[in-house]
């Protein structure tokens, strides 16, 4: 009742007289925009059947769902009909095939460039003859697709495959550089890895067929099986020598490497051996041993993540992604064929990112390592401050700017007096004090861009940079002072430290570090000799 009294208020009989002549009109058109693409689309379908050996079953292939089949090996022929409102492209997967022919017309009809085979049908009824020949048992996946839809589809995967086949190349080239600088030989296993997987899936794409002609098949199906063998080997000791295996697993590791140069050798039998008994037999072999070692490593990544050994869990997580692929390829081929396709290339990508993770972090660490090996080897641990190889690099660096900058380069040279009798006297442990002493007040009158180091036993040098000459003799009169006035307690007695300092000023740059030493040292020996003839005093300084 309400309902009708709100149709009175607001809608007049006319206005509803229109509402529904419209709404009528629009039923109709959506059913008959249905009718119209049902008719369309059953008229848009190919059908495949199997002629020889002869099977009575048809096949429908249409635009959306690809048709799967399965054959045996050897020689298998079919017959294509098709109707089709727009012209489209026929292709189906290569995989084991090592040649095809299609006969139109009785004329045999060239391919499509592209990366699977595939046929051009032009729009009306078209006939032909297909003919297959694998080693092994096939399983060809037919699919059908308006030109235009071919066409985007291509340039899209063409495109991720380009990026994919990059990224192989950039960590290719990254990793092989810094592997050479730091020099580890896992840079390099990975180096062959990433190359293998990469030469793998464009194999198995066929982006090769887009410059090659399908007289290359056999050739190129040849290295696709090679890089089978190539790719379970080169991961095998890529993968064991990041985790550590050798190390944990002595007996387990030379294992794994043994099964994967099994897969190798299966490989090349299969490029070898044609027969479709024995290269089946190969086939299923490769396929199980590749899975028992991913398997292993799987588990062994996943103990020696446990264990706390560094990139173990990337390289766990990793796996998982090329195991669960693996079983699905090998063990579960009917189930999921968008896995069979396309779950190792996934499993390969993610893996490939993964393990770049695992090999920057690695070369991170050795990058560290190296910085504070270097770093250590460049100072006196006993006095904290350069050791000679350590300032003759600073020095070279000072040099550099003297160069650059003008001005003066001054060579202080220090050595300290009767420093023997105090080692003598009271000990190694007083003589490495009255060491670590002198150094620790060179360090807090010296600036911080000087070079101060130790030469060995009580020799010490500070190399400093003046833009004038008038700068030396204060800084050098203050150097004297500053030594002059240290001890070191010991008892209840101190002992006073005592140093012969000689400088040597340079308006132009040295030659070499050895130059600079031998002005120095000439220097202090000449002070030495001084002190010895007439001793001075604070005051003298």
């Amino acid at each position: 009742m309400a309902y009708k009294k709100f149709n009175a208020l607001f809608l007049p009989n006319t206005l509803k007289t229109q509402l529904k002549r419209y709404l009528l009109l629009g039923v109709i058109f959506v059913f008959s925009n249905l009718l119209f693409n049902k008719s369309a689309f059953a008229n848009q379908h190919c059908e495949i059947n199997q002629i020889s050996p002869q099977i009575t079953s048809v096949n429908t292939l249409n635009k959306q769902t690809p048709l799967r089949l399965k054959i045996q090996s050897g020689r298998v022929q079919y017959s294509v009909n098709c109707q089709l409102q727009q012209a489209g492209v026929l292709s189906f997967n290569r995989s084991t095939l090592e040649r095809f022919e299609w006969r139109q017309n009785d004329e045999i009809h060239n391919p499509i460039r592209y990366n699977k085979p595939a046929y051009f049908i032009d729009s009306g009824a078209t006939t032909a003859l297909l003919t297959l020949y694998s080693p092994v048992e096939f399983r060809p996946v037919f699919k059908w697709q308006p030109m235009p839809v071919f066409i985007q589809k291509s340039q899209q995967q063409n495109l991720i495959l380009g990026l994919f086949y990059g990224l192989c190349i950039t960590l290719i080239l990254y990793v092989l550089i810094m592997g050479s600088r730091l020099n580890d030989d896992t840079f390099k296993l990975y180096s062959l890895y990433i190359f293998c997987i990469g030469g793998f899936i464009l194999m198995q794409e066929g982006q090769l067929y887009l410059f090659l002609t399908s007289q290359h098949s056999s050739s190129l199906f040849n290295i696709y099986l090679l890089f089978i063998g190539l790719c379970v080997l080169s991961a095998t000791w890529f993968i064991c020598a990041l985790l550590q295996i050798k190390t944990s697993w002595p007996k387990v590791d030379t294992a794994l490497k043994c099964l994967a140069a099994v897969v190798m050798l299966f490989s090349v039998l299969q490029i070898l051996f044609k027969t479709p008994q024995v290269w089946a037999l190969l086939s299923k072999a490769t396929g199980y041993v590749t899975l028992c070692i991913v398997g292993c490593v799987f588990v062994l990544s996943a103990l020696q993540a446990r264990k706390g050994i560094r990139e173990a869990t990337l390289v766990f997580i990793a796996l998982s992604f090329v195991f669960v692929s693996m079983i699905f390829r090998i063990l579960l081929i009917d189930e999921s064929p968008f896995m069979r396709r396309y779950g190792l290339i996934i499993a390969f990508a993610v893996e490939s990112f993964l393990l770049a993770v695992a090999v920057s972090r690695r070369i991170s660490r050795m990058r560290i390592a190296k910085k504070r090996a270097e770093t250590e080897a460049d100072y006196d641990h006993l006095c904290g401050i350069l050791n000679r190889r350590g300032w003759c690099k600073k020095s070279a660096d000072l040099i550099e700017h003297h160069i650059k900058s003008g001005g003066v380069l001054c060579l202080i040279y220090i050595d300290l007096d009767d420093f023997k009798q105090i080692n003598d006297t009271h000990g190694h442990a007083v003589g490495d004090q009255a060491l670590c002493k002198v150094a620790h007040h060179l360090k807090a009158i010296v600036r911080s861009n000087d070079a101060i180091g130790r030469l060995g036993g009580d020799e010490f040098v500070v190399l400093a940079h003046f833009y004038t000459k008038a700068q030396v003799s204060p800084k050098v009169h203050f150097f004297k002072t500053e030594l002059a006035k240290l001890f070191i307690d010991h008892n209840t007695e101190q002992l006073a430290i005592k140093a012969s300092v000689g400088s040597a000023v340079f308006s132009d740059p040295p030659k070499n570090i050895d130059d600079l030493l031998k002005a120095g040292d000439a220097a202090m020996y000449h002070e030495k000799l001084k002190r010895k003839a007439t001793p001075l005093t604070l005051v003298d300084l």
